[in-house]
């Protein structure tokens, strides 16, 4: 049985979801260090977080993932506007089966999508 090698786009691939997790996962230890109240922990978590944001995000641009920069954003704003939607009608889930901490992330979540989405309309406004 022979070995099949990886494509350079199935590496990179890899790498991008790799690099993906590893910052969701940094960035929840960094929650539970700071509900510990390991601050110094947490902060440096956040930090290498970061690091792996900008791994995945080198992967992406140089694999010719983005494209023209204003549609790149469109496409960015009509997700946040999705993202806000789908979150309220995840709250009314998460309180439906009583889970009040979910309900309240997701509420919290939702008003951060409405305002990346107006960050991004502003963008558009003024440099596009």
């Amino acid at each position: 049985m022979t070995e099949q090698t990886a494509t350079l786009e199935e590496c990179v691939n890899t790498e991008i979801k790799g690099e993906t997790w590893e910052v969701v996962h940094y960035l929840a230890m960094a929650l539970k260090a700071d509900n510990e109240g390991m601050t110094e922990v947490a902060q440096t978590l956040r930090n290498i977080a970061m690091d792996e944001a900008a791994h995945g995000s080198r992967f992406k641009y140089l694999a010719g993932n983005i494209g023209d920069l204003k549609e790149e954003i469109e496409k960015m704003l009509s997700g946040e506007e999705q993202a806000y939607e789908g979150k309220h009608e995840g709250v009314k889930t998460a309180e439906a089966a009583g889970q009040k901490q979910v309900a309240s992330t997701l509420h919290t979540a939702a008003h951060d999508e409405a305002r990346h989405a107006s960050m991004l309309r502003n963008l558009l406004k003024r440099y596009f």
